[in-house]
């Protein structure tokens, strides 16, 4: 019987061991140290309609890497994967991305009848198809669309030397899961997707905010050291050749590892962190509803909007450290990530998950918000830590979650389930000063009350 995962660990070993990824073990997860790069592109192969971004300087084996993984999920040779990714820069036009009007269905119009033709030159005017030849009589118009929109495997490279125009076309691609053009609509279904992207150059354009919250999770991707540049200097033959050693996945095995992130299960902890993470982000008492997503402008945090709130310079509150709220669709990533990443790593037990969110909280995190820039700029982030400033909001978030919050938790647990009276329950949680407790579970069971 196949085994994906044990293939799955051959490919690491033959990506090391072919000098084709050499990076350092920069991921803690419990109590193993793996490449983040690596790892995380690998999380997402697993899943389906999730969108990772590897982010770094050029030469950094971001678009390699996810194309030899491409090699190794859809048996495709090197080449061939090259051939479907698409490379964005500013002339790149609808066409060759998606596809084309087919030009061969006008090759050979059909000529106009004698006796149309004859009525239209006695009466002087020139001869006009009858409009009910485009309606039924009319063959439907076919569209060619490009290898790359077929594939379910779709490369983006350099996603930010696409304008905003285009921009628009993946972040619809990704919210509908179909492409359409000139009237036709392709279904895509299950698919993976990655993006890369460099710094800001000359050619690149800002990526919209509403396509980097459709990114699932991004994770930078960081030049070799002294010691992988020497591993490097060891690689006799070219990617391409080497590409051909590595394990190759059936469709069938490929088909299966969906169906196995989904089968693990995270447990009540697991799920209550990750979702009292979010609120910990999102939550803003000057914010309407109380969701910073609804912020716009120059009403931020950072602007001053809460210069007067009571949990304003709390280091141990999240809410007023960054700009923006996390959606539902943040809730719904950190599942499957934490989800897939266990499964890879074989970690089954209850603080392994735990240990796991930790692990990827950030990465799904960090691109989706803009710090406090008074906070950043800080030791020890000193302005550019950005990932390391969202990895401690995250660990402050889960630890509160998991110690200082248990009977407050319990608490509200209880009056839901008509253990205690939502009356009694406010009352005690009324003492509690935590944002959580006074903006959510509060406010909860007054409309219980």
């Amino acid at each position: 019987m196949p085994d994906p995962l044990r293939k799955m660990d051959d490919l690491v070993g033959a990506l090391e061991e072919l000098r084709l990824h050499v990076g350092p073990a920069d991921l803690q997860v419990a109590d193993r140290k793996v490449n983040g790069q690596l790892y995380i592109s690998l999380a997402n192969a697993c899943l389906r309609n999730r969108a990772a971004l590897l982010y770094g300087g050029m030469g950094a084996n971001k678009t390699t890497l996810v194309n030899l993984l491409g090699c190794a999920f859809t048996g495709l040779s090197f080449d061939e994967v090259e051939n479907l990714m698409i490379t964005g820069h500013p002339e790149q036009t609808e066409e060759k991305i998606v596809g084309f009007i087919d030009p061969r269905q006008w090759s050979c119009p059909p000529a106009p009848s004698s006796d149309s033709s004859r009525s239209s030159t006695r009466s002087g005017s020139s001869v006009r198809p009858d409009s009910s030849s485009f309606d039924e009589g009319a063959e439907a118009i076919q569209v060619l669309w490009t290898p790359w929109s077929g594939s379910r495997w779709k490369v983006i490279n350099e996603i930010n030397r696409f304008p905003s125009g285009k921009q628009n076309l993946f972040l619809e691609l990704l919210q509908k899961r179909k492409v359409s053009y000139a009237g036709k609509t392709l279904d895509l279904g299950d698919t993976c997707y990655f993006a890369t992207m460099n710094p800001d150059f000359s050619s690149t354009y800002p990526l919209d905010e509403a396509l980097l919250d459709r990114i699932s999770i991004s994770v930078p991707a960081t030049q070799p050291d002294f010691l992988a540049s020497l591993a490097l200097a060891e690689r006799e033959k070219e990617v391409w050749e080497l590409a051909e050693s590595l394990p190759r996945f059936s469709a069938e095995e490929f088909e299966s590892l969906p169906g196995m992130v989904a089968a693990v299960n995270l447990d009540s902890q697991v799920e209550l962190s990750i979702i009292s993470l979010l609120r910990d982000v999102t939550l803003c008492e000057r914010a309407p509803a109380f969701d910073k997503t609804q912020l716009s402008g120059g009403s931020k945090p950072s602007r001053g909007l809460c210069a007067g709130c009571h949990y304003f310079n709390n280091p141990e509150v999240c809410c007023w450290q960054v700009d923006e709220g996390l959606s539902d669709r943040v809730r719904q990533d950190l599942r499957s990530y934490t989800r897939a990443m266990a499964l890879l790593l074989g970690l089954d037990s209850s603080e392994s998950k735990i240990e796991v969110l930790r692990a990827v909280a950030p990465y799904v995190i960090w691109h989706r918000v803009s710090p406090n820039r008074t906070m950043l700029e800080r030791p020890p982030y000193y302005g550019a830590r950005r990932l390391l400033y969202v990895k401690d909001l995250v660990e402050k978030s889960i630890n509160r979650t998991l110690n200082e919050r248990g009977e407050m938790n319990m608490i509200f647990a209880r009056a839901v389930d008509g253990e205690i009276s939502p009356r009694e329950a406010i009352e005690e949680l009324s003492g509690y000063d935590d944002p959580i407790a006074r903006l959510d579970y509060v406010r909860a069971l007054e409309r219980m009350v």
